[in-house]
């Protein structure tokens, strides 16, 4: 490698080499440029691999080079990924879940409704099948009653078109697939588990021919497995097509209830079918899933994945494509610099937390890449072949779980990406507060967690037990534990832990809230506030170069050369020239806790050429006045035969300033106490007088 600033050995050379040389004081260096080959190099060095340098004014180009590159890329992988979305998503989903979902039935009871979230049993899941899902598939009439004669016309709420026609399918689990007690066995002969793969039943039943009464393995339906509230399913069963009309549809169900196609065995039964919107170019696929569980009962649960799988369509569609296209470009750039600073740090690149995050948002930035190629290559001829099957079921699962992913890893990229902020912004000692407070009180964290993992585990146990069987939060440790965590926000049902546990449950609601609430939360809050506070304080008193210097110097000089105010100087590191800043001299007396207007009377009363910068001849002025000695101004314009004040006797002067203070403070401390003591024994004898 032949960049000016390392050697093969890539370690930082000394800016005072000859290579920086015929530099004037007070000017800022850049990094010697030898040729198109060198300025290419040059623009894959990170700031992580010139941290070695003395040279602050060439990190902080860097970073501002990195940030501004950064936040472009940020900008666009933002309009890519929030690009496609909108509320007519939530819309879309909202309209069609008030159709199937929340439209209301008469059971078998006279006079109550319900829906299909309110599903108890399997006469309630035939009625809805019956009555609101038939009346939601099949819209043949318009609003006043007028036959609709377009086969156009015929789409959902009038504007969805179902694509294909809908499948039902259920799971069964054969007999004996769990064991009798022995205490039971001459009452009970039959036995049917949770669902599982090996207790699954493949046998024909009831009419014993049709798809709906033989079994079809998963490779025939081509369907994934369904992660329920009770279990997993396979995607293979027992299923039948609907038809396009609605009359055919439900002699189909008819023959299936009749002939008792819901079993004891049956454990869940799927409604699929998928719809499209041409005016908002949005597909739905809409899952509805009933599952029996051996306790008897019925539990819904519904699905509703609303996607765009048609993309370029209109200007914007365009506009989000070519932004894509830099998206590609920002990914090959990264993924650049990454491996060079492999090849630099070799083994010790891993060791940072940013590098292993850079690999993440790389890896899953390739991922949405290649997806995205993926659609637009291949997902147009398979849609081709799904919106053929105008009489079959169209099977829209792959596609939609292949979308679910991608949204999933285009949000963690993003997500990521976002965090990846705090790597530049760092670099500023204010902003820098967070990471150094974080990775200082790390280890502290750490043993708290233990402590706390022990004391919250204890308590989840505890009420997993005492009210699993009564609470639905309760239900399961994992619930148990996450409503332990609502209630260290406030959201909690007291009178529902009451009536669960009379007695124990209020000892258990107050012993957990104080030693988990009153205490461990705020022995937590204690040791991020105090590692905090040694952060600050910290940071307050150190004087680093930083970005915002750089800028101010940068616009300050821009002015002077348009002839408004004064050059500065640089001001990244300790003057070889005898010169001081007034930055310098000011944290100076910070330190020695002057006051702002002390200051600026200093300034006032020394600083006689006003070019930011104490010279020489200043500097010799104030000590002479400190030392009480008469500064001789004849000598001021010879600066040669004057005796030299070295950055070391400015810091011994420092040192003294210091010292005095230290001493002048002590001794008001003891004339403090002194008078403290005199004035008690003239109390005392005012007190004794008669």
């Amino acid at each position: 490698t032949t960049d000016p600033r390392w050697g093969q050995s890539r370690e930082p050379r000394d800016l005072e080499s000859p290579e920086y040389e015929g530099h004037p004081s007070g000017e800022e260096h850049s990094p010697p440029q030898t040729g198109w080959r060198q300025r290419f190099e040059n623009l894959w060095v990170t700031r992580q691999m010139a941290e070695g340098t003395d040279d602050k004014t060439f990190e902080i180009q860097l970073s501002l080079k990195e940030l501004i590159i950064y936040v472009l890329f940020l900008i666009v992988f933002n309009i890519v990924a929030l690009g496609m979305m909108s509320i007519t998503y939530y819309y879309y989903t909202k309209v069609l879940m008030g159709l199937f979902v929340e439209n209301s039935f008469q059971v078998s009871v006279p006079c109550v409704f319900t829906a299909w979230r309110d599903i108890k049993t399997m006469a309630d899941f035939w009625k809805y099948v019956e009555s609101p899902l038939i009346d939601g598939l099949f819209w043949d009439v318009w609003y006043n009653d007028q036959a609709i004669t377009s086969e156009e016309d015929r789409n959902i709420l009038y504007e969805n078109r179902m694509l294909g026609i809908p499948r039902m399918r259920q799971v069964k689990v054969r007999n004996n697939s769990c064991t009798v007690h022995d205490e039971f066995r001459r009452t009970f002969s039959t036995c049917y588990d949770y669902f599982s793969s090996s207790s699954e039943d493949t046998e024909p039943f009831g009419l014993g021919t049709g798809t709906a009464w033989t079994y079809s393995s998963p490779e025939t339906l081509d369907t994934s497995s369904y992660w329920g509230w009770l279990g997993t399913y396979g995607g293979g069963g027992f299923y039948q097509d609907f038809s396009i009309y609605s009359k055919e549809t439900l002699e189909k169900i008819k023959t299936l209830k009749e002939n008792l196609w819901i079993t004891r065995g049956t454990r869940a039964v799927f409604i699929d079918f998928t719809l499209y919107n041409t005016n908002i170019n949005l597909f739905c696929i809409i899952k509805l899933t009933v599952e029996f569980p051996p306790t008897g009962g019925a539990m819904p649960t519904w699905d509703f994945l609303t996607l765009r799988l048609l993309s370029y369509q209109s200007k914007y569609d365009y506009f989000i494509f070519a932004c894509e296209i830099l998206f590609i470009c920002f990914i090959i750039f990264f993924t650049l610099e990454e491996v060079r600073e492999i090849i630099h740090f070799k083994f010790q690149y891993i060791r940072s937390f940013w590098n292993v995050l850079d690999l993440i948002i790389i890896t899953l930035s390739y991922a949405c890449i290649i997806f995205n190629i993926f659609q637009f290559v291949k997902l147009s001829d398979v849609l081709q072949g799904l919106l053929k099957q105008k009489t079959t079921f169209a099977n829209f699962d792959h596609l939609g779980r292949l979308q679910v992913d991608y949204n999933n890893m285009e949000a963690i990229a993003l997500f990521f990406a976002w965090v990846k902020i705090f790597k530049f912004i760092s670099f500023n000692k204010t902003m820098s507060q967070l990471s150094n407070t974080l990775s200082r009180c790390a280890w502290d964290i750490a043993g708290f967690s233990v402590m706390f993992f022990i004391v919250f585990c204890a308590f989840a146990q505890l009420s997993y037990l005492l009210f699993g069987s009564q609470l639905e939060r309760f239900s399961t440790f994992i619930n148990a534990m996450f409503t332990l965590l609502r209630i260290l926000l406030a959201d909690f049902d007291y009178d529902a832990i009451e009536r669960a546990n009379r007695v124990l449950g209020p000892l258990f609601f107050v012993t957990y809230i104080f030693f988990v609430f009153f205490v461990l939360l705020n022995m937590f809050l204690a040791i991020i506030n105090d590692t905090y506070s040694e952060v600050k304080s910290e940071i307050s008193s150190r004087r680093d170069f930083e970005v915002s210097d750089f800028l101010w110097r940068g616009v300050t000089n821009a002015f002077h050369k348009l002839g408004y105010g004064h050059k500065l100087a640089r001001d990244d590191g300790p003057r070889q020239d005898g010169r001081i800043t007034f930055r310098e001299i000011r944290d100076t007396l910070r330190k020695c806790n002057f006051s702002e207007l002390e200051i600026e009377m200093f300034f006032a009363k020394y600083d006689i050429d006003p070019d930011q910068v104490v010279g020489e001849v200043e500097t010799r002025k104030m000590l002479a006045d400190i030392e009480g000695r008469k500064f001789d101004t004849e000598s001021s314009a010879h600066p040669k035969t004057a005796p030299e004040v070295t950055q070391q006797e400015f810091t011994v002067l420092e040192g003294r300033v210091e010292r005095m203070e230290e001493s002048i403070s002590a001794t008001i401390d003891k004339i403090e106490l002194i008078l403290a003591q005199l004035e008690k024994m003239a109390k005392s004898q005012n007190r004794n007088r008669p």
